[in-house]
């Protein structure tokens, strides 16, 4: 078991695992880069970080701007940074030796594939999803809701039960373990919604500065259909792998309960979605800028590899590409970046179930 955690990242996600964690008795250090230190200095000057909603009350989680700090307070390092902060955490952290360590990356979008060559950590863990739906705002970080269950996977996919247990008592909520990290990254639901979500209500958005509610005003019935129009391009996608995931909305029920019948109607009804509203103030926020990159373009990539056409998933990188001045097809975490050109299917799987965490000496497919 851990009895402390490295959380490394003070946005949403790393402030609300902070208090959950800490309120369950583990010992929590908060990292941020100090290029991006602007909650922790927040949380500093006012000598605690306040939780309401969820999570009430007012903790200490212990702060640094070193990373050195970070790797020495716990062989637990959980890195919850958006994915396109990745190269800055990883630069930081492949000069530490981290062969006793556990890298837990939520919302990891295919880390391991691209990354498993430069960190020597005894496991990569990955997560779909965040494990909470939160908010940080001047200070104080709002829990609105808390997910039944996240699933997750290893690399190397073989785990043992003493580490599976280990990494269960960091989160309050049951874990869903799934084959392997592949498989992971083919059920992270924000790349279904957010982009197709944020590209149609664009002229909202610019107009208002994302003054109205992303989900109850944004997904109207015809704006669900695009989502659900990705979501089986998704599906086609893993099954061409082998996989199986959940549909969109039948994933988002197991999360947060209820009953729906489209995800229009969920986005219309769901109360913990529209606590708050959620809507980015502009096109260059992390639904298009870390979503389409890293989560879209390597199912799109992955597409490729298994013959599936994705049409709907095509668009809206290309219509995000056009309005943010950027290619994201080129910059984006593709088949080059996850060193899987060339490759097939069964090579990519094979890559991913077996592992080799020597730097600069992956093992791909046999010969």
């Amino acid at each position: 078991m851990f009895n402390s955690v490295s959380i490394i990242g003070t946005g949403h996600c790393g402030c609300a695992l902070a208090v959950d964690t800490l309120s369950r008795g583990l010992g929590v250090l908060l990292y941020a880069h100090p290029e991006h230190a602007r909650n922790l200095n927040a949380i500093a000057q006012q000598g605690y970080l306040n939780s309401a909603m969820q999570i009430e009350g007012q903790f200490k989680p212990r702060l640094t701007q070193n990373i050195a700090e970070a790797v020495k307070f716990s062989k637990c390092l959980i890195i919850t940074t958006p994915s396109f902060g990745h190269d800055t955490i990883v630069n930081e952290l492949k000069s530490f030796d981290l062969s006793d360590h556990v890298l837990v990356v939520i919302n990891a979008n295919f880390f391991s594939l691209a990354y498993m060559n430069e960190l020597n950590a005894r496991l990569i863990l990955e997560t779909n999803a965040a494990p909470y739906a939160s908010r940080f705002v001047d200070g104080e970080i709002l829990v609105l809701g808390i997910k039944k269950n996240l699933q997750i996977a290893a690399y190397p996919a073989d785990i043992s039960a003493d580490d599976r247990n280990a990494v269960a008592s960091v989160f309050s909520m049951s874990l869903e373990w799934q084959d392997n990290v592949l498989d992971v990254g083919l059920q992270s639901n924000n790349g279904v919604f957010h982009p197709a979500t944020t590209i149609l209500n664009t002229a909202r958005i610019e107009l208002t500065k994302g003054d109205f509610y992303f989900y109850k005003d944004g997904i109207s019935t015809s704006v669900g259909r695009i989502i659900e129009s990705v979501d089986q391009e998704r599906l086609a996608i893993a099954n061409a792998f082998g996989y199986r995931p959940q549909t969109l909305l039948s994933e988002m029920i197991s999360f947060y309960g209820g009953e729906y019948k489209s995800f229009s109607d969920f986005a219309c009804h769901s109360a913990v979605h529209n606590r708050t509203k959620n809507t980015p103030s502009s096109m260059a926020e992390r639904y298009i800028t870390e979503d389409v990159p890293f989560i879209m373009v390597p199912w799109h990539e992955l597409g490729r590899v298994a013959g599936i056409q994705a049409p709907t998933m095509r668009s809206i990188i290309e219509f995000s590409s056009i309005i943010n001045n950027e290619n994201y097809f080129l910059h984006g975490r593709n088949a080059r970046k996850l060193k899987i050109e060339n490759l097939s299917i069964e090579d990519i799987v094979r890559i991913i179930k077996g592992g080799n965490f020597t730097a600069g000496n992956r093992q791909t497919h046999a010969a």
